[in-house]
């Protein structure tokens, strides 16, 4: 043994320990919402099983290069009262076709999307029907309030993913911390 082989031992070590708190530092930040075994393998890249309102909940995908056209397609167009309004994101987002508040089960009072799709509607292109507040003119640049935004802990890691806004009427009860 020699000084500098047991210096070089330590430091090996200790970065090797600081690794492995790293890795529990962004396993935990990756989870903006409290550990729950139900939907604990839910790992979908775009959407997160958000806790959810079901009698509140509305989610429709829009075209946002369709807004204010008369005379297109219905399926990717906002219905009358409501604007195609684009999500923010921090780099590149991805909206889910389809999402809903499960009602029952073990999943009830959870915002679940269809799986497996969530590389098709870049959020650039596209956006959510949002209801068109009474006093809007219709002339403002300002975003109308979405009941939705991205989250990432880190934009150059991970994908953002799709969570309701805690403001948000379609934002369900977070259960309660059991106390010790």
């Amino acid at each position: 043994f020699t000084p500098l082989a047991c210096f070089s031992g330590m430091l090996a070590y200790r970065r090797l320990k600081a690794g492995r708190v790293v890795l529990l530092v962004l396993a935990a930040a990756d989870a903006k919402l409290p550990f729950d075994r139900d939907t604990d393998h839910l790992h979908e890249d775009c959407w997160a099983p958000d806790y959810c309102n079901a009698a509140n909940f509305e989610y429709k995908i829009c075209k946002l290069r369709l807004r204010g056209r008369p005379g297109v397609s219905q399926e990717y167009t906002c219905p009358e009262g409501q604007f195609c309004e684009e999500v923010d994101c921090p780099n590149k987002c991805w909206l889910p076709p389809k999402c809903w508040c499960e009602t029952e089960g073990k999943l009830a009072g959870r915002m679940l999307c269809t799986s497996g799709e969530c590389f098709t509607h870049p959020s650039s292109q596209w956006g959510l029907c949002v209801p068109v507040p009474a006093d809007w003119d219709g002339q403002d640049d300002d975003l109308m309030p979405v009941p939705f935004h991205f989250y990432t802990p880190d934009e150059l890691l991970y994908n953002a993913r799709l969570h309701i806004n805690e403001d948000s009427p379609m934002k369900g009860q977070l259960p309660q911390k059991e106390e010790l």
